[in-house]
């Protein structure tokens, strides 16, 4: 739970700074790491794979930490579907638009 709130977030902040247009695959990855930075990922290379880690506390702990490791498609495709949640908040959010206020 903890995680996917922070991915998240992640992918908000990276949703609100992304210009118009398409990326290219040098420019996607230099835009994934800096956001990953920027939100406390550290990257990593495991087995010739680059990782973006994570480590928080666990819950009600001081001393043990969780650490969560994610692919670059992986973080892609969170991306997509909190994009895809928040496409259809809106939606319903417009779509509701002309009701009357509730009393």
């Amino acid at each position: 739970m903890r995680v996917s709130l922070l991915v998240g977030a992640l992918v908000l902040a990276g949703c609100a700074s992304q210009p118009p247009g398409t990326l290219s695959e040098h420019d996607a990855d230099a835009q994934r790491v800096a956001l990953a930075l920027k939100h406390g990922y550290k990257v990593t290379n495991q087995d010739g794979e680059v990782m973006y880690c994570r480590s928080d506390f666990a819950t009600a702990s001081h001393i043990q930490k969780n650490t969560v490791c994610l692919t670059a498609h992986q973080m892609d495709e969170i991306d997509q579907e909190n994009q895809r949640v928040l496409d259809s908040q809106n939606k319903s959010r417009s779509a509701g638009a002309g009701l009357p206020p509730m009393r």
